[in-house]
């Protein structure tokens, strides 16, 4: 049995994989979010408790179960909880977005009590309050004077003192909720309403939004929340051999062990995907409960970086699944190679180096591999079309080169299966279909001799029944067996109809029997003499393969019934040229 399959069996001593983070969940009663949110509004002490729960659980409770939902939960916040709402769900990078307060504040209008209104508009960042103002309407001072009066703005209103001239929105949903707040304010804090109608007639906008989110910055950091340019440094390329061996020589100072702080929650999307198939976990599950809580909230941590260096807002964090999903690959492919599958190995990683470097491990990992394929394309070339990049490749080639060449690199098992990275044998799988697409590469245009624009005029000048698109690496190089198969030659060329009517009973007659290298040694040795030794095996595996397709797609027809079926197989000369 191999340790990874003892490590799987010695997980029934330890909980279900779905409930690993289950001291992490937050202060909330159990249930789906609809349940959740009776079970509070039915507490006798609802309002108190209310304000002692974390600001960003309640935000994602409400986000699950719908604004109309979570609507009754809203009058009751702390200030600091609200401000936390509108910190998550109110921003689009470094901008206000005003419709979105809103939302929130519409609530506080119309159902919260004067002390909470007041407390509300008190304590919230002033800088956020002025510039939700200076958003949706003008102030204009109104002087005694009454020729004054002539001068104010077109369908300017007074305010509830005849101290300012205010101009609302012409959106009348808009306009209707800034006088009914504008009426709230006047009732509760009358000098409130004032300071702010001064600072819409006065600060400007950008700056007062760059203060604004420079607070809001600072208070998301205690979160785990950082800029994106801080974000993105997850994904900042480290070279994985190199920090392995410091590592395991002992040339790393350990990470320091940190209880988790009160402040992180482990959010339900994370939650939802803890899955065993993802190596990080299975090894996580076999530790001890307050390695896991630590853990659990280094992973918070950090996946709340990977959410926001992909662009997914603080607020959105819910519906970022495929992050999830794709930041537990990452760290199970970087503690794979960093334990060399050992788990023994791999608990040690995790307690002693930061979740964030394993993330960079394997991430970096596959930046190698996606830095292979790209190199292919000036080596001289995967495509013979003009907008096409990968022509050349059969199917299955082309989906792995296009999954690796996404920003964050995936792995296509075959055309139809596409997976996240998360371990050593897909990277040393897609390694080998990379170095046997440069092996081909290096065949056609090299051993072969051909270039790039002998090989367009063969395909595009008429002289082929084959479509271009359809000609591939492999076309070419079963069309080079099939010539030396049938007249010995190993010009490329497409086939005529009576070889092509030939061609079946010679694959038959199986004349390469046990040793096809042997056989076509003519056309496979000038490859061997170019290839480093370590490289046969492609040679050897690209024959073998070529080989069973053409013996699997026409050694059974007995029946020529014209060129047309060849042409997905083999070069074909048009009959008609």
């Amino acid at each position: 049995m191999s340790k990874r399959d003892k490590s799987v069996v010695d997980l029934d001593a330890h909980r279900p994989i779905p409930a690993l983070f289950e001291g992490l969940y937050g202060d909330l009663p159990p249930g789906e979010p609809i349940e959740q949110i009776d079970a509070i509004v039915e507490r006798n002490d609802a309002a108190e408790y209310i304000k002692t729960l974390n600001p960003h659980s309640l935000f994602r409770l409400i986000k699950r179960a719908g604004f109309d939902q979570g609507i009754d939960l809203i009058p009751y916040t702390s200030p600091d909880q609200l401000q936390i709402f509108l910190d998550l769900d109110c921003w689009s990078k470094d901008r206000l977005s005003p419709d979105r307060m809103a939302t929130w504040l519409s609530v506080l209008i119309a159902d919260a009590d004067d002390e909470h209104f007041h407390r509300a508009l008190r304590d919230i960042d002033p800088e956020v309050i002025a510039l939700f103002f200076k958003k949706n309407f003008r102030a204009v001072e109104v002087i005694e004077d009454e020729e004054s009066l002539v001068d104010l703005p077109e369908h300017a209103e007074l305010s509830p003192d005849n101290a300012y001239a205010l101009v609302y929105p012409e959106d009348e949903d808009t306009a209707a909720l800034m006088r009914a707040l504008v009426d709230r304010l006047y009732h509760v804090d009358q000098g409130l309403a004032w300071a702010l109608f001064e600072a819409v007639r006065w600060e400007l906008t950008a700056e007062m939004e760059e203060r604004a989110y420079e607070f809001r910055t600072s208070r998301l950091e205690e979160y785990g929340f950082v800029e994106r340019t801080e974000a993105l440094a997850v994904y900042a390329t480290i070279d994985p051999v190199a920090f392995r061996r410091r590592w395991e020589n002992g040339d790393m100072e350990n990470k320091p062990s940190i209880d988790p702080p009160e402040t992180l929650q482990v959010p339900a999307v994370v939650t939802e995907n803890v899955d065993e198939e993802f190596y990080f976990f299975t090894v996580l599950n076999s530790m001890q409960d307050d390695d896991i809580s630590r853990l659990g909230a280094e992973l918070v941590t950090l996946t709340n970086r990977t959410m926001i260096a992909d662009g997914i807002e603080p607020g959105e964090i819910e519906t970022g699944r495929e992050v999830v999903r794709r930041t537990a690959g990452f760290l199970s492919l970087g503690l794979d190679f960093l334990a060399r599958t050992d788990d023994a190995t791999a608990r040690r990683a995790l307690r002693t180096i930061p979740l964030r470097e394993i993330f960079r491990v394997g991430h970096s990992i596959t930046e190698n591999l996606q830095d292979k394929a790209r190199s292919l394309d000036d080596r001289p070339t995967l495509s013979l079309i003009e907008g096409v990049s990968y022509s050349l490749l059969n199917p299955d080639e082309t989906a792995l080169f296009e999954a690796l060449s996404d920003v964050r690199p995936t792995f296509a098992r075959d055309r139809h299966t596409f997976e996240l990275f998360q371990d050593q044998d897909q990277i040393d799988r897609a390694a080998l279909r990379i170095g046997l697409v440069a092996f081909k590469q290096l065949w056609l245009f090299g051993v072969a001799n051909r270039s790039v624009e002998s090989l367009a005029n063969l395909v595009y000048e008429g002289a082929l029944l084959n479509d271009p698109d359809a000609v591939t690496f492999d076309v070419f190089f079963a069309t080079a067996l099939a010539t030396h198969l049938l007249t010995e030659e190993s010009a490329l060329r497409g086939l005529t109809s009576h070889e092509l009517d030939e061609l079946s009973a010679a694959l038959r007659d199986h004349p390469w029997e046990d040793d096809p290298l042997q056989f076509f040694e003519p056309l496979i040795g000038p490859m061997l003499v170019e290839l480093p030794a370590e490289a046969t095996g492609l040679v050897t595996r690209w024959l073998d393969e070529t080989l069973t397709w053409l013996v699997d797609e026409l050694a059974p027809v007995t029946d020529y019934v014209g060129p047309e079926p060849y042409a997905e197989l083999l070069l074909v000369a048009h009959p008609k040229k």
